[in-house]
């Protein structure tokens, strides 16, 4: 990764890394801060991305990345992030917002990858508008989507389905896969 960076300063081309917590930060910004309605939505997004930039595991409903779900519990600790709960239709919806705090910084962090190139992963150099683009239009497309669309999504994008019962799920995949299984039964 750092040979890419020394090409692209000798051409004159500014470039970032983002973190797990600027990508999350950069998602909640988008669409003019409009919370996400639940984490499995920026699970989601964040897999639909062209190039995600984390690493998922697909689950029977869902897919999941530890590493976001991580920097979201540490976003939450830092209070730039904050989840909260209402009640629609009679149902619990979980949602997930930037505090003030978190909108600076995510807007000081949108100024800066607006001008330069942004890596991703070990092959791929984006220009930085184009990724807050296309996090503004995942997060337009797939936020607060119900569990059927997901389910579509999902089994479109699978290639193996059987082999989803062989993969080892961790504690906390496995309290995620919990919300999603309930949310599932409520639809059937």
């Amino acid at each position: 990764m750092e040979w890419k960076k020394q090409i692209l300063e000798q051409i004159g081309l500014a470039s970032t890394t983002l973190t797990a917590r600027d990508w999350i930060l950069l998602m909640l910004l988008a669409d003019d801060r409009r919370p996400m309605v639940g984490e499995e939505s920026l699970h989601i997004a964040f897999f639909m991305m062209q190039v995600p930039p984390f690493s998922f595991k697909p689950l029977l409903f869902s897919v999941y990345s530890s590493e976001l779900h991580r920097a979201l519990e540490e976003l939450m600790e830092e209070g730039l992030v904050r989840r909260s709960v209402s009640f629609e239709r009679g149902r619990a919806v979980e949602s997930i917002a930037l505090t003030d705090k978190g909108a600076l910084e995510a807007y000081s962090l949108a100024e800066k990858v607006r001008k330069t190139w942004v890596l991703v992963g070990e092959l791929v150099i984006r220009e930085g508008s184009k990724i807050l683009g296309e996090l503004e239009a995942l997060k337009k497309t797939y936020n607060g989507k119900d569990l059927n669309e997901w389910i579509k999504l999902f089994l479109d994008r699978i290639d193996n389905p059987e082999s989803l019962f062989d993969l080892w799920f961790s504690k906390d995949e496995i309290e995620y896969m919990k919300k999603i299984y309930s949310q599932f039964k409520r639809v059937l």
